[in-house]
């Protein structure tokens, strides 16, 4: 064999391997209102519109898309993630103009969505790399209680992760605690419970399947409707369970009235923490916490989100809540 043809047949190997044990970012992000500026005549969606409530305007939808499109990249660090999942987007018209138009256009993130009856219209949805994932099964679970009012649906995606690895992915946004935390407990505690029963399903028919849960959960860690509701416990803790929570319980994602709240979460099931094959890298899931996205808190001191709105005043920042991801690698 010719020494050149060798040394190339050995570069090659070596950049296979490489490519193999590359980390995977997967990322969730609370967006805050990625509304459209047209007035839904089936939603509450009257604050959103230029004319009245918080007077949205294509410019402030432009300033919204250019704000998501950095944090994608921001948390990739120059690698776009291979998924992302959002929550309080509008519809498949802001999620086309945020993977079609600049500055996210030359990544070619495709997305998978529902609509759902949500009363202000808000969904959640879940942009991918179809290079590195190809959904091979999409839908929504409808959230609703016996009074006939709906939360927002919880999307799932089945989908194989660099053609080869089978990854469940749900992204949920629960019911907010509008009306007080333990009046509202019950509606999360029922919403949980479904996503685990999702999981549970999956997990009977392959016991070692690969289950990521991401989203805006409205409770931390500690509370009753991720303990309980969804049967997921930190790393570390004893107990019984087939999901783990992947947050550090100590961060902060949203903050309110001077008080850091981690109700954005990642959670697995036990395959994706094994030492071998496709799993979370380091077995943790990060909150990002950049500069950018935040801003002084001149009320409560220390530092906040730098959000978009503040009540009805236009800021111009990014979000409410701090994005969260993960690595997952791949062998």
């Amino acid at each position: 064999m010719k020494p050149w043809l060798f040394y190339l047949i050995g570069w090659c190997c070596c950049c296979c391997l490489a490519l193999a044990k590359q980390p995977y970012t997967v990322m969730f992000y609370n967006v805050e209102n990625y509304f459209d500026c047209i007035d839904d005549s089936l939603t509450n969606d009257d604050e959103f519109v230029p004319h009245k409530g918080k007077y949205w305007n294509y410019k402030r939808l432009a300033t919204k898309r250019v704000h998501i499109a950095r944090v994608i990249a921001a948390i990739g660090q120059g690698e776009p993630p291979v998924l992302v999942g959002l929550c309080e987007v509008e519809n498949k018209e802001v999620l086309h103009q945020l993977v079609s138009y600049k500055p996210m256009s030359h990544l070619h993130y495709r997305f998978e969505h529902f609509e759902s009856p949500d009363a202000r219209g808000i969904d959640v949805a879940l942009l991918y790399q179809p290079q590195w994932f190809e959904p091979i099964q999409s839908r929504a679970i409808p959230v609703s209680w016996p009074d006939g009012t709906h939360s927002r649906d919880v999307l799932y995606v089945k989908g194989l992760l660099a053609g080869a690895d089978t990854l469940h992915v749900m992204v949920c946004h629960a019911p907010s605690r509008r009306g007080g935390m333990l009046q509202s407990e019950k509606k999360r505690m029922h919403a949980m419970s479904l996503v685990r029963q999702v999981a549970d399903s999956v997990l009977a028919q392959q016991k070692n399947a690969r289950v990521l849960i991401m989203g805006d959960f409205n409770d931390t860690p500690l509370d009753q409707s991720m303990r309980s509701g969804l049967g997921a416990l930190p790393i570390g803790e004893n107990g019984v369970t087939s999901l783990y929570n992947l947050m550090d319980p100590a961060q902060g994602t949203y903050k309110y009235q001077g008080q850091w709240s981690l109700f954005d979460q990642m959670v697995v099931s036990k395959s994706l923490l094994q030492e071998k094959g496709c799993r979370v890298q380091n077995g943790r899931a990060y909150v990002f916490m950049e500069d950018f996205l935040l801003q002084e808190d001149a009320t409560y001191m220390g530092y906040k989100p730098y959000r978009t709105y503040l009540g009805p005043r236009y800021i111009g920042g990014y979000s409410d809540h701090l994005p969260i991801y993960l690595r997952l690698l791949v062998e």
